[in-house]
């Protein structure tokens, strides 16, 4: 597998009415890979100020360096190299990602609509003792299809967002979702990594990002016994 490319990006934002940052960040990061029939990138924003936003990508080729001006933002600054992590079977991790992890519900007289699953729980049985962590949790476990195993999971922030734009906004239900991994099969992993999680990758979700144990956890959340 050619190793991905992980790149900082930091831009210039200038937000107009009708919009708002989630949607012109997504717009902006586009720009940096031209026009493409697939998505080929994954990032996440690191910090989104009034004027400004610093991100993280993930991309199967190298982005632009300064792709055109935009009415409502521009690139200042990308900095790029190689993904050449390497993984090895055994290896305890931590990890954060905001994810769109939805299921698909059919009624009985056939319609089929798309939930986010932890919708999906409740709306079966609103009364069920059910945890956030332990619907999500499974989820990822899912998506990592033996890549990992999933050690615990985080239920950091969890609703309905939108992507504004003039004609029509764009709403997505996102989970911010942090906690420790175990890799068992290291390509698979980076191969899940790159590919993404959950249904919608856009907007800043999908992007699985990890870091050595005890990074993330002790710094971002104080772990209970239930959470």
């Amino acid at each position: 597998m050619i190793a991905p490319y992980l790149s900082r990006v930091h831009l210039s934002l200038n937000v107009t009415r009708g919009f708002n940052s989630t949607y012109i960040i997504h717009q902006l990061v586009s720009d940096l890979f031209g026009d493409r029939e697939d998505r080929g990138f994954l990032y996440r924003e690191t910090s989104v100020r009034d004027r400004s936003a610093d991100v993280l990508v993930l991309s199967n080729s190298k982005p632009l360096v300064k792709p055109e001006p935009r009415n409502w933002g521009h690139t200042t600054r990308v900095e790029t190299k190689p993904y050449n992590v390497l993984f090895r079977e055994g290896q305890k991790l931590d990890y954060e990602v905001r994810i769109n992890a939805t299921s698909v519900k059919t009624s009985p007289s056939g319609h089929k609509k798309r939930l986010d699953v932890w919708d999906a729980i409740f709306e079966d049985d609103p009364g069920e003792d059910v945890h956030q962590s332990d619907v999500y949790g499974a989820y990822v476990t899912r998506k990592l299809d033996g890549a990992a195993v999933l050690d615990s999971c985080h239920v950091m922030e969890r609703g309905m967002r939108t992507a504004a734009r003039r004609r029509r906004g764009i709403p997505f239900v996102a989970a911010n979702l942090m906690g420790s991994l175990t890799v068992s099969d290291p390509q698979a992993f980076l191969a899940t990594m790159t590919a993404g999680m959950g249904r919608a990758k856009a907007f800043g979700c999908g992007l699985l990002c990890v870091s050595r144990p005890g990074t993330i956890l002790p710094r971002r959340h104080a772990v209970g016994p239930r959470d």
